[in-house]
């Protein structure tokens, strides 16, 4: 018996001695005071088994939560919208009074017409329609957490004002638009967290390691692709955001730990100025709500002193463009489940109800003043119609590739999705001294509802009135695509369809027919790196032909441009059906053209079929350097390049393992921008490697590191030259940001000249190729012939912020090298050409390093000992 109560009684200690924990914040600590509840509904706590802010929700949870409350409440309505890339579920939550449930789509159509120019919509009983996004950075999980808040007092909150709310009212719901980052990060802050809280800063819940939360799956920023579309997030997004418009969006983040909360307007100086100034009003007004809400709790915020809205693919900025206001929410992060900060400690349940309680506000500000947003919407639309037939032009003209289609689809079926018509060249003509070609061109009319968003997606600007910018200054897509265009202003010589361009090409597929040589495929197609990708992974021998050639075809003399490859049926270890059955299929899918080679004697002078100078290509091992030290988004970039582009296997190895790594069994080594401290017993491995025939391939830091160990035969232009451009004398403190400013090359884009001889420059028929460029970093390859494959141009912008001291410092600089080394090669990029996934145009370059650097000959003046190594090899070769 005494046991008994002895035990008893211990289990009372420890009870009472328990810390208190996030289990004490319950809805009470969360909920508006006075809030009346329908008790049918379930709470979050009835569903998760614990208490919001206890732990931070994983997303099936989160996803869980959604379906019981659309389940109990005649007020919700969930639907899937996509898939991540990891196929977790990307849901939208449609919340509306029980007796609009079944006019949704009515309600719509109803609010659209604030957007068709020609309607003549009451604006007064037009519906509003409010978008609220949470946590696009996974590991900024209060908002996600918050949505779970958000939700239940939208299912189960009476009264009064809630039935106001959702009375020509639907509020859209996106819990997580990141999920894949909103579970690594939820895996990351759960598995560490004590029963005790640590608020440490130091400890490992709130140090995440390398590959952080914020990003997706292949480690790309979502809050940067809503107008790049790249991820079927953003994807499955906008198509929910253009089928609704909103009025109000808002964009729930997070930020350090020793702020208190932001909330929009931002800076006023650093607005895109083609945002009218309407929007930044409706901002201001919106926010008054959010400080009332705020300051009911003595949660402190500010406006205006961080952040801007410049660029035009963030979430709180792409809807700025389209009528809708967007709202950045920041809320300083506990990060894990409690962190010390100069405020004192910050909990999880703290940061949750900041933001919690702004989307109500978010609400109540909408629905208030309801008619002011209709109207505003309604004129904006109006207003870009006026705007198009004041404009100098008429329209864009696209000029495209004729052996390309690929890249001008992908820009159009971007444009497509944000509902920007484009409209096909459906005779050739000439205009403006320009000849266009039908099936290959395009004309995209100013005079349509989007033109505002078209605008700013194919703006070439360079000068602003604040220089100073939180992201880049320049995303010109075509440019990104490296399509030609060009404002036009008159079209009565024009010849294009009447429909607009629905994404469908009338593609032919390859018949292949018998033949005794093989197959033949250039490389200007973009996807044409896939299929020599494809074939090498099923044991297809390739052969690669790096100079001209004329083949003769079934179908007669052909041409062929530097840079073919050929599937012969010498060598092959298959049989030839099944060979020609791979290629067609393969070709087929990536609608790349395949010609079927009738002899092997070539027509002309030049190379036949068998040439020695045709080498076999093999399947390339490529080793991505990635771990402390590398920016997560560029290796990302990297990543996401050759596993969705190239559909090529890559081995990612962390810089702190690479000692223990056999680099031997790998082809080619990737080094992405990033600071990399090798010891000498590395850096001498990687030497010798690449000595013995290894393709070292470094982007902008990697270069650099490349280049000071003499590997790379260039020197990288030192920052003294920039410093010694600019004056530092005589300055006024309040000129600081302005100084700082203009020594930064904030995300802009320059134009490059292309050495269409070289063999990394295979597949390219334009000459000039836009970069994108966001650092200072460039080469001088002065010293050595054969070396440079591309250079910036002498007047080198082409749209975007840079100084006036910087171009003259980068103007004719190098932007990509190439050379041998012993019996290998080595390629320096100066610039990201994977920027953001987007940059279709450059991107090509890193598969050109992959497969046709074996033919980059130049060496440096002063690699003698190379230079024997590699006379040598050529001729046992």
């Amino acid at each position: 018996m005494q046991h008994h109560l002895f035990r008893w009684a211990l289990a009372i200690v420890a009870l009472v001695a328990l810390p208190l924990q996030a289990a004490d914040y319950d809805l009470d600590y969360y909920l508006p005071a006075g809030t009346e509840l329908d008790p049918s509904v379930p709470t979050p706590a009835e569903v998760l088994h614990y208490e919001v802010g206890e732990w931070h929700v994983r997303h099936d949870q989160l996803v869980r939560y959604m379906e019981v409350l659309s389940d109990h409440s005649d007020r919700f309505q969930m639907e899937i919208i996509g898939y991540s890339h990891e196929r977790r579920p990307l849901i939208l939550v449609t919340v509306t009074s029980a007796e609009n449930k079944d006019r949704v789509e009515e309600m719509r159509q109803q609010h659209l017409a604030l957007t068709d120019p020609e309607a003549d919509a009451d604006v007064s009983e037009a519906p509003l329609v409010v978008y609220l996004g949470f946590s696009v950075h996974g590991d900024e999980s209060s908002g996600a957490n918050a949505s779970l808040l958000t939700a239940y007092y939208l299912a189960a909150a009476q009264g009064e004002e809630v039935e106001q709310w959702l009375d020509n009212t639907v509020i859209l719901l996106e819990p997580a638009l990141n999920p894949d980052g909103l579970g690594r990060f939820a895996q990351w802050a759960n598995q560490f967290k004590s029963q005790n809280l640590v608020s440490d800063s130091q400890n490992i819940e709130q140090q995440q390691l390398w590959l952080r939360g914020r990003q997706n799956h292949y480690w790309f920023d979502l809050n940067r692709d809503w107008l790049l579309l790249q991820h079927p997030e953003s994807r499955a997004r906008i198509s929910a955001y253009q089928r609704w418009m909103p009025n109000v969006l808002t964009d729930h983040h997070e930020m350090g730990t020793n702020s208190t909360y932001f909330f929009q307007p931002g800076i006023p100086s650093r607005k895109n100025p083609m945002t009218p100034d309407g929007n930044v009003e409706l901002t201001a007004l919106l926010a008054e709500y959010h400080a009332d809400s705020l300051d009911d709790v003595h949660s402190l915020y500010y406006t205006e002193e961080s952040f801007d809205d410049f660029y035009y693919g963030k979430g709180s900025s792409y809807p700025d463009i389209q009528g809708t206001i967007g709202i950045l929410f920041e809320q300083a992060s506990s990060r894990g489940h409690l962190q010390e900060s100069v405020n004192g400690e910050l909990s999880f349940p703290f940061t949750i109800r900041n933001q919690f309680l702004t989307s109500l506000s978010t609400i109540r500000g909408s629905v208030e003043n309801r008619d002011r947003l209709n109207s505003y919407m309604q004129s904006f639309y109006r207003d870009s119609i006026e705007l198009a037939g004041d404009a100098d032009f008429d329209g864009y003209m696209l000029r495209g590739d004729d052996a390309d289609p690929a890249r001008m689809d992908e820009l159009l079926n971007i444009l497509r999705q944000h509902q920007i018509e484009a409209f096909a060249v459906s005779e050739d003509f000439s205009a403006d001294g320009e000849d266009y070609k039908a099936g290959r061109d395009f004309y995209i009319p100013a005079s349509q509802r989007q033109f505002r968003l078209l605008e700013g997606a194919f703006s070439t600007r360079q000068d602003f009135p604040d220089n100073t910018f939180y992201d880049v200054s320049a995303w010109t897509l075509p440019s990104a695509f490296n399509i030609e265009f060009a404002q036009v202003d008159s079209t009565r010589s024009f010849r294009v369809s009447e429909e607009a361009f629905d994404g469908e090409r009338n593609w032919q597929a390859n018949r292949l027919t018998e033949t005794n040589v093989g197959y033949a495929f250039s490389w200007e197609h973009y996807f044409a790196p896939r299929l020599l990708s494809n074939l090498l992974q099923e044991d297809v021998h390739v052969r690669l032909a790096h100079q001209p050639m004329t083949i003769e075809t079934a179908n007669g003399e052909q041409h062929f441009p530097a840079g073919t490859a050929l599937v012969t049926r010498a060598y092959q270890t298959k049989e030839w059906d099944q060979v020609t059955n791979l290629v067609a299929g393969y070709a087929n899918d990536n609608q790349v053209p395949v010609h079927t080679i009738a002899r092997g004697l070539t027509p002309s002078e030049g190379m036949d079929i068998g040439s020695r100078s045709i080498d076999p290509v093999e399947m390339p091992e490529v080793l991505l350097v990635v771990g402390d030290g590398v920016p997560v988004q560029e290796a990302g970039e990297t990543w996401y390049y050759l596993d969705r582009h190239l559909n090529l296997p890559v081995s990612k190895i962390e810089t702190q393992r690479l000692e223990q790594v056999n680099i031997d069994r790998y082809s080619h080594i990737i080094m992405v921008n990033g600071r990399y401290n090798f010891n000498d017993q590395l850096t001498n491995r990687i030497r010798n490697w690449v000595t013995h025939g290894g393709t070292l391939i470094g982007q902008k830091g990697g270069a650099r590191w490349m280049a000071e160990k003499e590997i790379l035969g260039v020197s990288f232009v030192e920052q003294a030259e920039f410093d010694e451009q600019f004056k530092k004398h005589g300055l006024s403190y309040g000129e600081r940001d302005q100084f700082y400013a203009q020594q930064r090359v904030a995300g802009a884009i320059f134009e490059t000249e292309l050495d269409l001889s070289h063999p990394l420059a295979v597949g390219y028929t334009r000459q000039y190729l836009p970069v994108f460029k966001d650092s200072t970093m460039a080469m001088m390859a002065d010293t050595s012939p054969f070396v440079d494959v591309a250079r910036y141009r002498e007047e080198p912008v082409l749209a975007g912020y840079v100084s006036s001291q910087n171009r003259d410092v980068l103007r004719d600089r190098t932007s990509v090298a190439a050379h041998r080394f012993g019996s290998g090669r080595v390629v320096g990029f100066a610039d990201n050409v994977n920027f953001r996934g987007f940059f279709w145009g450059t991107s090509k370059l890193l598969a050109n390093a992959i497969f046709w650097s074996q033919y980059a000959h130049g060496t440096t003046s002063d690699d003698d000992e190379a230079a024997d190594a590699e006379m040598e090899h050529a001729h046992a070769h």
